[in-house]
């Protein structure tokens, strides 16, 4: 069936909405379940390595104080929760963020598949946009502001970079810019999107001034914005403990690093060539300060950590930068 870009981009926006709805809403969370409280959620995301988040915060609590004004009855969605002092209007704001970003994100990944420098036939172009809102909603059982809008922000800088490799101009790589600064008020896994911009601007021009000053500039933006935030906060802090030895001997973890190694061979595995497979190993290579951060900080049964370096994995494994003249 041949489907115009307008009937992709609707059937994506519904399947984005559907899927979430269905995550939120058809599932009993357990993971999150002590955030679902203004205090609590306040109390978690003002201290550690949560306080310098503060983008997906701010959107969060404007949400909240929304639908907190509204004379209505959220008893209506016959929401049931584990902790008694969780709020529906709590739960509801983080659904209608995280939804609203899984939308744009889907749009977004309808727009860049249709580049010319994305090989494969209608029928796959759709199949990845519905594989990655699925692996994203597969993520979903650990509930926070800032995932999906940090994958949105990904996406939208794989879609600008696409435009700046083809005539290098100025105010692409400002928008570029600007995209890094936003991500990084929203999360310091915007260094992907370096990790994104170096695999590509190598691919196409190899070690050369072409490559080097927008790594650079851009390279500059995201410490500027990362260090900023930490003086402003009077705290240097780059991760909340160290989680390395549970990661490699708790049960739920190996499982994560499971999850980790199945999707990356997913990708190879739908690598169109060499080439392809050569950038997705590369940007891993590249993102390999992000990937021992997770290892040593974070939680790995949470496949969240790894969605990002898949979504870009998928991206890559099609895309053909001889295309781009």
């Amino acid at each position: 069936m041949k489907l115009n870009l307008f009937s992709k981009l609707i059937f994506s926006i519904l399947l984005a909405f559907t899927v979430n709805s269905f995550v939120y809403f058809g599932f009993a969370n357990i993971y999150s379940s002590k955030i679902l409280n203004i205090q609590s959620f306040q109390e978690q995301f003002q201290s550690g390595i949560y306080q310098y988040r503060i983008l997906s915060g701010y959107l969060l609590i404007a949400v909240y104080d929304f639908l907190s004004t509204l004379n209505f009855d959220y008893g209506i969605f016959k929401l049931k929760f584990l902790q008694p002092d969780s709020e529906p209007q709590m739960y509801l704001s983080i659904y209608i963020l995280n939804t609203f970003f899984l939308i744009l994100f889907a749009g977004l990944m309808v727009l860049i598949t249709e580049t010319k420098t994305f090989v494969a036939t209608s029928s796959e172009k759709l199949l990845i946009t519905a594989l990655s809102i699925f692996a994203i909603g597969l993520s979903q059982f650990v509930i926070v502001p800032y995932d999906i809008s940090s994958y949105f922000f990904l996406a939208l800088f794989f879609f600008f970079l696409l435009k700046y490799l083809k005539d290098q101009s100025s105010s692409i790589l400002m928008v570029l810019g600007v995209i890094i600064l936003i991500s990084t008020l929203n999360r310091e896994s915007s260094a992907l999107s370096l990790s994104l911009a170096a695999t590509l601007l190598y691919g196409k021009f190899g070690l050369k001034k072409e490559t080097l000053k927008p790594i650079l500039f851009l390279g500059l933006i995201f410490i500027g914005v990362y260090l900023g935030l930490r003086f402003i906060n009077e705290n240097f802090s780059t991760n909340d403990g160290n989680l390395l030895l549970q990661n490699f001997t708790q049960p739920k973890n190996i499982l994560g690093i499971m999850f980790w190694l199945v999707f990356f061979i997913f990708t190879l595995m739908l690598a169109k060539d060499k080439n392809a497979i050569r950038a997705i190993c590369l940007f891993h290579f590249l993102s390999f300060p992000y990937i021992i951060l997770c290892f040593y900080t974070g939680i790995l049964y949470e496949v969240r950590l790894y969605i990002p370096l898949f979504l870009t994995s998928l991206l890559l494994s099609r895309t053909e930068l001889s295309r781009i003249e």
